[in-house]
C-alpha cells in the first residue's frame, strides 16, 4: 500500500470562554479571545507545510450547540485553506456541538465530509486511484447521548484497507469527564480497526499503543487551570506495511501551568518574594516560546506561614508580580497563589507522644500509607458526591488529592490541640 499521513485533532471549543482566571489585564483578554482560533490555525498551517493527506476532527469543534456565527466562519475559513492545499477532512461532532443545535446556512468548501448522526457512516479515502484507507465515524445528533455508539461500528473485514474509527466517546468510568457514548476499551479493540481517533477526553492519552492505535490527542488549547501543559494533536504516518507511527505536535498559545514551591528552606519575606520571581522566569522557560497562565501552589511548613496567612498579604504578592508582566511580549499571568503552607510542628516528636495527639498523627501516617483506609473513606464519602446537590458541585478526585486533603485535615486539627496545649 501506499504511505500517507494524517493529522488526528479533537477537542477545538472554538470561541471558548476561559474559565477560573481571576483579574484579566486587557492584552490578556485579547489573547484568550484568540487562543483556540490560533490553535486550530495552527493545526491548518501544519497540516499544509507537512501536505498531510487528511484532518480528522473527532467532535466538539465549537463549545456549545448554538455556536456563534464567528467561530463558524473561522472554522469554514481554515478548513477552506485545506482544500486550497488538496487537503481532506473528515469531521465528527460531540456532545458540545451537536448537529441539532444552530448552524449558519454557509457555503462549505469541498473535500470536506461532516459524519451523520443517524448511523455510524463509511467513507473511503483514494490515494492515486487506489484505495488507501476507510473512515468509519459517527457525529452526536444530540447532546445527551449516552448509548454506546462503539458497538454501531461493524468489525473490519478481512481485505479492507487501513481501518480507522472517528468517535467522541468516554472510553472507562474513570476519567473525569461526564459519560458521553460511554464504552470499554475491549469494545473498541473487538473491531480489529488500525487506528482509534477519539474526542472527548481533554488530556492526550494513547489508551492501546499497539494493534490498533486507540488515541485521545487531548484538545489544542488549554481552557482552564486543570489544563497544564503542552496542548495540540497527533501526527500519524502510515507506512507501506500499514503501521501508524504517531507523533505529538504541540499547537496551543498560551499554556496553562501549576507550580508548588515550598516555604521550609524560606524564613523572610525577600526570599518568599526572590523564590516568586525565580518561579515565574522558570515558566517562562518552559512555555517555549508562547504566553503563559499559571497557578502558583505555598506548601511546607516554615515560619513564615504566619505572614502568609495574614490577610492582603498573597493579594499584593500577585498584583505586584502581574504589574512587572504588564507589556511582556511573552508574558506570565500569574492567576493566583495558593497557600498550602503549615506552621511549623516537630511532626516526629508527637508521633512519639502516648496520648491523644500522638494517635491522631498516627491514624493520619495510616490513611496516607493504607491504600485499603484511603477506600474506606472514599466509600463514606460516596453519598455526599453522588446526592443530587454533590454531583452539581462537587468534582471527583485522585488519590493524591485525598492524600492532600488528608494532610491539610491534620495540619488544622494539630495547629488547634498544639495551640490550645501550648496555652
Amino acid at each position: 500500500m501506499k504511505r500517507f499521513s494524517f493529522v488526528h485533532a479533537a477537542d477545538l471549543h472554538l470561541d471558548s470562554p476561559f474559565k477560573g482566571i481571576s483579574e484579566l489585564s486587557n492584552e490578556l483578554r485579547g489573547e484568550l479571545t484568540e487562543a483556540t482560533f490560533s490553535a486550530f490555525n495552527k493545526i491548518i498551517d501544519f497540516c499544509i507545510e507537512k501536505q498531510v493527506d487528511f484532518l480528522l476532527i473527532s467532535g466538539d469543534i465549537y463549545d456549545g450547540a448554538d455556536k456563534s456565527l464567528r467561530a463558524q466562519l473561522r472554522f469554514r475559513d481554515g478548513l477552506k485553506r485545506l482544500t486550497e492545499a488538496g487537503i481532506n477532512a473528515y469531521i465528527a461532532h460531540g456532545n458540545h456541538d451537536p448537529l441539532s443545535g444552530w448552524s449558519a446556512n454557509l457555503d462549505w468548501p469541498k473535500n470536506i465530509h461532516i459524519f451523520c448522526g443517524d448511523s455510524v457512516e463509511e467513507v473511503i479515502f483514494e490515494k492515486d486511484g487506489e484505495k488507501i484507507a476507510q473512515l468509519y465515524g459517527i457525529s452526536y445528533p444530540k447532546r445527551d447521548i449516552k448509548a454506546n455508539l462503539a458497538l454501531q461500528f461493524p468489525p473490519k473485514t478481512e481485505n479492507s484497507p487501513f481501518t480507522i474509527g472517528v468517535l467522541h466517546c468516554n472510553v472507562g468510568s474513570d476519567t473525569g469527564h461526564e459519560p458521553y457514548a460511554p464504552c470499554t476499551l475491549d469494545d473498541l479493540l473487538s473491531k480489529k480497526y488500525d487506528y482509534w481517533a477519539l474526542g472527548h477526553i481533554h488530556k492526550k492519552t494513547i489508551l492501546n499503543d499497539g494493534d490498533p492505535l486507540v488515541v485521545y490527542p487531548g484538545d489544542p488549547q488549554g481552557l482552564n487551570p486543570k489544563e497544564t501543559g503542552p496542548k495540540g494533536c497527533f501526527l500519524v504516518n502510515v507506512d507501506e506495511k500499514g503501521c501508524p507511527a504517531p507523533a505529538f505536535i504541540a499547537v496551543d498559545s498560551i499554556r496553562w501551568f501549576k507550580k508548588e514551591l515550598s516555604i521550609e528552606s524560606l524564613h523572610t519575606e525577600q526570599e518568599l518574594i526572590t523564590e516568586m520571581y525565580d518561579s515565574i522566569e522558570k515558566i517562562r522557560e518552559e512555555a517555549d516560546g508562547r504566553s503563559s497562565i499559571c497557578r502558583i501552589i505555598l506548601s511546607g511548613r516554615s515560619s513564615l506561614h504566619s505572614v502568609i496567612t495574614r490577610k492582603g498579604i498573597l493579594d499584593d504578592l500577585a498584583k505586584g508580580i502581574r504589574e512587572t508582566e504588564e507589556g511582556e511580549k511573552r508574558f506570565v499571568w500569574l492567576d493566583s497563589i495558593v497557600d498550602n503552607t503549615y506552621s511549623e510542628i516537630d511532626r516526629e516528636s508527637l508521633l512519639e507522644r502516648e496520648d491523644f495527639i500522638s494517635d491522631l498523627v498516627n491514624l493520619f501516617e495510616e490513611i496516607s500509607e493504607n491504600t485499603d483506609r484511603r477506600s474506606d473513606i472514599r466509600a463514606s464519602l460516596d453519598p455526599l458526591f453522588t446526592s443530587n446537590i454533590g454531583r452539581k458541585i462537587l468534582e471527583s478526585f485522585d488519590d493524591e488529592q485525598l492524600i492532600d486533603l488528608m494532610k491539610k485535615a491534620e495540619t488544622l486539627c494539630l495547629d488547634v490541640l498544639v495551640r490550645s496545649e501550648s496555652a
